[in-house]
């Protein structure tokens, strides 16, 4: 489904040449639960943002679906992003001024999709937010943010779910909530890739993945 070969990046910092990826080679496959681990500092992120087609690699080639998307236009990587790809991230980014159903329904208002609320209220108790609807950020925990940020990514109905640290700022008992919530989307057919510094969670991914100074060792 996905696969990246001799992926490099490289981006100034101030007068600084920062070699964030240094030639990453990897395949996965549809429905794979794959989870990202390493240092502070050693591209993960990076390699997320090029895999959501959210930045394009300095070299290399990032195939999906069998298509070379690096040198697309920008119009052509949103609609990837739009119809194939969900984001969850630490920070929940929700806007506070909006209720879970508004949260949730953003990615729909923008790909100018009509707003589909049976779909929404799915996704809302699938995510067990049921009691939510009318909430706003504050009124919420940090568990139930992440849930709306989970649903959020889920409601355009993607094929790949990219989790960057997102149990991050949760405590034990909601990060091992979470956790089990996006296991059980990979059982529907969802691919998941997951950057993480819970060993622990990362060791229960079907594939355990550890990045290193921009390369996968070995």
């Amino acid at each position: 489904m996905i696969e990246l070969k001799g992926i490099e990046k490289t981006y100034l910092r101030g007068s600084e040449e920062v070699h964030a990826l240094k030639g990453i080679d990897m395949k996965i496959s549809k429905g794979e639960f794959i989870s990202i681990v390493g240092p502070s500092g050693s591209g993960k992120t990076s390699l997320l943002h090029v895999l959501g087609c959210l930045d394009r690699p300095s070299k290399g080639s990032l195939l999906i679906d069998g298509v070379a998307v690096e040198k697309m236009r920008e119009d052509e990587l949103v609609r990837i992003r739009r119809k194939k790809i969900g984001f969850v991230f630490q920070q929940f980014y929700l806007m506070p001024g909006l209720t879970v159903f508004d949260n949730i329904a953003l990615p729909l208002v923008f790909s100018r999709t009509a707003i589909d609320k049976e779909k929404i209220i799915g996704a809302i108790e699938l995510l067990g937010l049921k009691g939510r609807i009318e909430h706003y950020p504050k009124q919420l925990s940090g568990g139930e943010m992440q849930r709306v940020a989970i649903a959020r990514a889920l409601v355009n109905g993607p094929e790949i779910i990219l989790a960057d640290e997102p149990t991050g700022n949760l405590d034990s008992e909601n990060s091992e909530n979470i956790f089990e919530l996006l296991k059980s989307l990979h059982k529907n057919s969802l691919t998941v890739i997951m950057v993480t510094h819970n060993n622990d969670l990362a060791a229960r991914a079907d594939r355990t993945l550890l990045l290193k100074d921009g390369r996968f060792p070995g």
